[in-house]
């Protein structure tokens, strides 16, 4: 490098070894060159020597025709020495023990003067917060107790909240089931002995007539009662020769006893040769009498268990319904039954009667959201003044009468809206009473303007301190214990 004479030194870094990587040789480097007016720039692969030449600085290509091609950019240390000897050579110039010469003093911005004042303005702030008193008044919180009585009025197909009173009825449905059992009080008949008896068949003809075992006959009345020929016989030829045959009822029980010359009609094809009749009534036929359901105990089994699917629903009721909601159909009256079976059936025989059912239940009630909005906007309309403001979360409310249904699907109840309210403290016009004075002054002061109830609290720190401080911000307002 000494004996270069070129502005521009390419130095080609070795491809094996590590030489000449610390960034304080690098920048020796640049200097050495610097001094001979040369730019330096380095010719490598090594990481940490590109690194640590970026650190100082210094130009690096990864190949000559780079190089040669690509502008070197000057180094930052190459302008930061040349502005180091300008200022040099300026002060060299200057006779510093000349008269005429003026001090140089150093303008700042507009901006850098303001933020320097401002700055000052919170550091004499804050010396005279520390070094000042202070002054905590405490006024007692004043709370009223408000209500409001509203007339309410739930529509069926409203779906808003009014001011006015009218609140949307919600609807749902409850689908209950159970089954019960009752003994039977009725009696039904079963048919248990044979009726018997004797006919006698008259010759229709001139041929004599054989009469078959088990021939059907049967009474001509409108719920014919049959029988059966007991033996074979026979009907001499001749017309108006008759024999006589013993029958037995083909089913048992009491509607096989007839009465005399009730038996008249052969069910076979001996009814054109042969006539038949009874001249005795039949008798022996017997029915015996068991426990049996009857209509009197379906109505009792079915009206109790209405009973209990109506508490079975109102239990689901109570648990689906929150405190504050109202429910409109406590009656449950809007009942239709899906299903409904009797085991056994009516005049079936049998000791217990069992009877299962299943319901549903339509029912109305008005939400408690609904109702407790309705009573936030009632109350924010109470307040067209700034004295007093609600207080929104103390809300109660509570119903004075029933729902009472209406003509065009609506219930009307009346509604009672209790909430506290609290006296809104203005702060500036606080100090500006109390700013300078007496705390016992002060605190008349107060009760006197603000119409008080219980006098402030009014704490001086330090405690020996004999007027309350006449910077506001020294002053703080709180609110105590209503």
């Amino acid at each position: 490098m000494d004996w270069s004479q070129t502005p521009r030194v390419l130095l080609v870094w070795p491809e094996q070894g590590k030489v000449l990587r610390n960034r304080l040789d690098l920048i020796l480097l640049e200097r050495y060159c610097s001094s001979h007016g040369s730019q330096l720039a380095l010719l490598t692969q090594d990481a940490e020597v590109i690194y640590q030449a970026g650190e100082a600085g210094i130009p690096v290509f990864k190949s000559r025709k780079t190089a040669q091609l690509q502008p070197w950019r000057k180094s930052f240390r190459e302008f930061k020495r040349r502005e180091l000897e300008d200022k040099v050579v300026e002060v060299r110039d200057r006779d510093l023990f000349r008269r005429d010469n003026k001090p140089v003093h150093k303008e700042f911005q507009p901006w850098t003067r303001i933020s320097i004042f401002i700055g000052g303005v919170f550091a004499v702030l804050s010396i005279a917060g520390i070094l000042f008193p202070s002054a905590t008044i405490t006024i007692g919180k004043e709370i009223n107790q408000q209500s409001l009585i509203v007339p309410i009025r739930a529509i069926i197909g409203e779906d808003q909240v009014q001011i006015s009173g009218q609140v949307p009825i919600q609807e749902f449905t409850i689908v209950v089931e159970d089954q019960q059992s009752i003994p039977t009080s009725g009696t039904t008949s079963i048919p248990s002995e044979y009726a018997q008896g004797e006919v006698v068949f008259t010759n229709l003809g001139e041929e004599a007539i054989t009469i078959p075992v088990n021939t059907i006959l049967s009474t001509d009345s409108g719920n014919p009662v049959q029988f059966l020929t007991a033996e074979p016989g026979k009907v001499p030829a001749g017309g108006g020769e008759s024999t006589t045959i013993q029958i037995t009822a083909n089913n048992p029980g009491i509607s096989g006893n007839v009465l005399a010359d009730r038996i008249n009609t052969i069910s076979t094809s001996l009814e054109a040769e042969v006539a038949v009749s009874n001249p005795m009534p039949t008798s022996g036929g017997t029915d015996i009498f068991i426990s049996a359901p009857n209509i009197s105990d379906q109505r009792r089994l079915n009206r109790n268990l209405s009973f209990r699917l109506k508490d079975l629903a109102a239990q689901e009721i109570s648990e689906f319904l929150t405190q504050e909601d109202i429910l409109l159909t406590p009656d449950l009256e809007n009942f239709e039954t899906i299903e409904e079976i009797f085991t056994p059936e009516e005049g079936s025989p049998g000791n217990v009667l069992n009877l299962e059912k299943k319901g549903q239940f339509l029912v109305f009630y008005t939400s408690g959201d609904d109702l407790l909005s309705l009573a936030a906007d009632l109350v924010k309309a109470q307040y067209q003044e700034e004295n007093y403001e609600p207080l929104l979360e103390s809300i109660t409310i509570s119903q004075l009468s029933l729902p009472v249904p209406g003509v065009t699907q609506s219930y009307t109840w009346r509604m009672e809206v209790s909430w506290n309210e609290r006296k809104i403290m203005d702060q500036n016009q606080i100090l500006q009473i109390v700013l300078g004075k007496k705390p016992i002054d002060a605190m008349n002061l107060l009760q006197e303007s603000l119409n008080l109830e219980v006098p402030p609290r009014i704490n001086l720190s330090p405690s020996w301190w004999l007027r309350i401080p006449a910077l506001p911000f020294r002053i703080s307002i709180s609110e105590g214990e209503s």
